[in-house]
């Protein structure tokens, strides 16, 4: 009489499948996808950011300097402010003080995003009241960014610097 036979496993099987791994791959293949574009966006906007720091310093010291002077100060040093911007930073290559308080940091070329080029800024201007402050005797109200970047790459830049045109 044949009995019947059970057969067992011995070995539990270890690790994956040839499709669990494939599936693996793609679900990272799809975040990646997403992922990188994401992160140079980011990268991107943190070297801006680094511009609009170096303008946001010199701030204070045209504050200052009108306060004292009853005047706006003619350049940068006169300011306090860093004067040799490209030294101390990859991503400007000048910064300005100029007419009534106007600070302007220029780019680097394509060191941010491939379309910003030499040529392109990032400006703050003094405001009193709405318009533009020309009057070094009185306080600034507020501080304007205004911008000649193209409009396809405005995206990098803070906000209250995306839809105001050179003024």
């Amino acid at each position: 009489m044949n009995t019947p036979r059970t057969v067992t496993r011995s070995k539990v099987s270890k690790g994956f499948t040839l499709i669990e791994l494939m599936i693996g791959i793609a679900i990272i293949g799809v975040l990646s996808a997403i992922a990188i574009p994401a992160f140079q966006d980011y990268l991107n906007r943190s070297k801006v950011t680094e511009l609009m720091n170096i303008a946001q310093s010199c701030k204070a010291g045209i504050i200052e300097f009108t306060a004292t002077t009853n005047a706006w100060p003619a350049n940068a040093s006169d300011a306090g402010c860093q004067s040799n911007v490209a030294a101390q930073s990859q991503y400007a290559r000048q910064l300005l003080v100029g007419a009534n308080g106007r600070i302007q940091v220029t780019f680097q070329a394509n060191t941010v995003a491939a379309g910003i080029a030499a040529n392109n800024f990032i400006a703050l201007i003094p405001f009193t009241g709405g318009v533009r402050h020309t009057n070094a005797l009185q306080p600034v109200g507020e501080w304007r960014c205004v911008t000649n970047v193209a409009a396809e790459f405005r995206r990098y830049l803070p906000a209250a610097c995306r839809n105001n045109n050179v003024n």
